[in-house]
């Protein structure tokens, strides 16, 4: 698989290195998780998806919401609840980090699951957070331009 589509595992983890993973996710899991509400996924995107964590998302969607998100933006599985990525999109629009939107995030590498996202970063294993984001809307209008040139 390309590295553009997924997390290819290049260095593996070692069960010296998970130990102190769990001790720094202690330490992540003290502000991620009641801030962003962060699910320990071990390869953060919240940079990426508005400060909201889309592996809220009952079918752990990375890229974007299922096609059964309700008109008010109610979730399918949860239709008391509203979807992941109606509360991404409207935070991206409001941070003006919308241009984030169109950025394909890898699949989901399962061996990092319940290990510590700076770690792996530190590691180089995953890409680091996105911290600004300049000239958001010239942006999206490339993207749509760039899209419409495609079909043509």
């Amino acid at each position: 698989m390309p590295n553009e589509l997924a997390s290819l595992q290049k260095i593996p983890v070692t069960p010296r290195e998970r130990k102190f993973s769990r001790l720094m996710l202690f330490f992540e899991s003290l502000f991620k998780v009641p801030v962003f509400g962060c699910q320990h996924c071990g390869e953060c995107l919240l940079s990426s998806t508005a400060f909201v964590c889309c592996q809220g998302c009952p079918k752990r969607l990375r890229n974007g919401p299922c096609g059964g998100t309700g008109e008010d933006g109610s979730c399918e599985v949860y239709h008391e609840r509203k979807c992941v990525w109606y509360k991404i999109y409207y935070r991206s629009k409001l941070l003006k980090r919308m241009s984030l939107l169109y950025k394909l995030n890898k699949i989901h590498n399962w061996n990092l699951e319940n290990t510590s996202a700076w770690l792996n970063v530190f590691r180089k294993r995953i890409d680091g957070p996105i911290w600004f984001v300049h000239h958001d809307k010239q942006k999206v209008k490339d993207i749509l331009a760039d899209d419409a040139q495609a079909k043509n």
